[in-house]
């Protein structure tokens, strides 16, 4: 859930003792946004974001997005479609290396995420 993950990006705000707007400028990313992440408003960010925010609270991108990934485990994916481009992300997802499995993982969550807010 987006609060669970907005909460855990709050607490390693806190307890840095950085404001919205220092993360807001080293991270460059907008304290609005921020905040919105924070209180749960928005779904899961970008691996951009998500790696920026690591940098700025000093935590490895891996354990961001594994709480990005357990906060938003509800959403699923089928990358066994039956289409053909179901098909390569299903071939080529078994090749990856761990680390860069993740990434997809999250990446994928994110685009689904996109998708459900536009319905």
């Amino acid at each position: 859930m987006a609060n669970e993950f907005g909460a855990y990006l709050k607490k390693l705000r806190e307890d840095r003792e950085l404001t919205l707007r220092e993360v807001e400028a080293k991270a460059k990313i907008s304290n609005a946004y921020l905040s919105q992440l924070e209180r749960g408003e928005k779904g899961i960010p970008t691996i951009k974001v998500l790696s920026r925010l690591a940098k700025a609270y000093g935590v490895l991108i891996n354990e961001m997005m594994a709480k990005a990934e357990s906060a938003f485990k509800d959403e699923k994916i089928d990358i066994t479609a039956t289409t053909p481009n179901g098909e390569f992300v299903a071939r080529g997802y078994d090749k990856l290396p761990e680390d860069k499995k993740m990434a997809l993982q999250s990446y994928l969550q994110h685009l689904l995420s996109e998708a459900k807010k536009q319905k």
